[in-house]
């Protein structure tokens, strides 16, 4: 839990630490949704961290982007002093219709299906010079897992590896690879993927990408202890699909080092105000885990959204502001509280990070769970 991640990724540029266990700032076309970056500003102490999907700039069988020569930072406007991961998907769509072949990770867009080959993917990387890259891989996916063939499972496990070597053998560009870590549901085939995973020393840390596997979270985690059983325990390990605050403790009480935030976001289109804490003696004094700006009750309700909060729409809005926002459809109603959503979640990693250190996380996570309820949080 301790491990630190970044570092002299590419040369020229100076190093960069990021101390976890830590998340990756959510983006959609290369923007943290709602937050332009001078509104981003406004949210104190956020991780160093950013992640981009590669589908978000297919617009055709290539990337109108891999033309800047000067790299992705610069073509989205990204401070140079933040990490920037390239992946393949967008961890918030669990349900794919178009389906992989051997050559390639098929994508679908409103302009068709785009063909990623794992040498277009290494094309792509060469010239968009993210700091950390995870390959394309061959995520099944699995509505009702018990009724997957082990064939297909084998055949994604097979053509993972092989997509694998396949983008290492054309990337030149020095990014740190986190390769996937696939195998589904069969622990056997887990295994197998794992071991071989394990052998290479080409790589930098591992992704764990089971959003489309249809299992309780409590299942999954236990595939992916398996596969971290097999995995060199010195490198850093990201988990997709595992941003709510619950799935956070019992994911880095599993040896996860690394989310993403789409947690926030989620809760931002809910038109929630998040108020879960970490590690506080008096439960009396705790409010619900979110706070419903929906609600008539917010009408006449003058006080921030959390007392003492010190992000800035708490220090310069009020309830009944924001719920008049999102009863007339204004856009700053999603603004505003993603301002407040992301400092939070930042001031919940914060927190993690310090019951790691006292050595009380198991006992902090036991009393959350408690309080809050898994199923409780949307």
């Amino acid at each position: 839990l301790d491990r630190l991640v970044g570092g002299d990724v590419v040369a020229e540029r100076p190093a960069i630490m990021l101390e976890t266990p830590a998340f990756f700032k959510y983006t959609r076309h290369g923007l943290q949704p709602h937050l332009v970056p001078e509104v981003a500003a406004e949210v104190e102490a956020l991780p160093p961290a950013t992640r981009v999907q590669l589908e978000d700039f297919l617009d055709s069988d290539t990337s109108d982007c891999s033309q800047f020569e000067e790299g992705l930072h610069k073509f989205i406007a990204l401070d140079t002093a933040e990490i920037l991961m390239l992946d393949t998907m967008d961890p918030t769509i669990s349900v794919r219709t178009a389906k992989p072949t051997n050559a390639y990770m098929a994508i679908g867009s409103d302009g068709g299906i785009r063909r990623l080959t794992p040498s277009l993917f290494a094309q792509l990387a060469n010239s968009l010079k993210p700091d950390i890259a995870i390959p394309p891989a061959d995520i099944v996916e699995e509505p009702l897992p018990s009724l997957t063939q082990g064939k297909r499972i084998s055949k994604s496990v097979t053509r993972s590896a092989k997509w694998l070597d396949e983008c290492m053998a054309a990337l030149t560009h020095p990014a740190a690879v986190f390769a996937p870590v696939v195998g589904s549901h069969s622990l056997e085939l887990r295994t197998i993927a794992a071991k071989a995973l394990a052998a290479r020393h080409d790589i930098a840390g591992y992704a764990f990408n089971d959003v489309c596997l249809t299992l309780p979270l409590e299942y999954k985690l236990q595939l992916v202890q398996h596969s971290l059983e097999l995995l060199d325990a010195s490198k850093p390990r990201y988990m997709l699909g595992a941003s709510a605050p619950d799935a956070v403790l019992r994911a880095v009480l599993s040896g996860i080092d690394l989310f993403d935030s789409t947690y926030p976001y989620a809760v931002t289109e809910q038109g929630l105000a998040s108020t879960y804490v970490l590690g506080v003696d008096d439960p009396t004094s705790l409010l619900p885990h979110s706070l419903d700006l929906w609600q008539e009750a917010m009408f006449a309700d003058f006080g921030p959204l959390v007392k003492g909060c010190t992000c800035f729409t708490c220090r310069s809005h009020h309830r009944s502001y924001i719920h008049h926002l999102l009863k007339t459809k204004e856009m700053l109603a999603t603004v505003l509280l993603q301002i407040h959503n992301m400092h939070w979640y930042q001031r919940f990693f914060d927190d993690i990070r310090r019951s790691v250190d006292r050595g009380s996380l198991a006992t902090d996570a036991a009393l959350f769970f408690q309080r809050y309820g898994c199923e409780e949080l949307p």
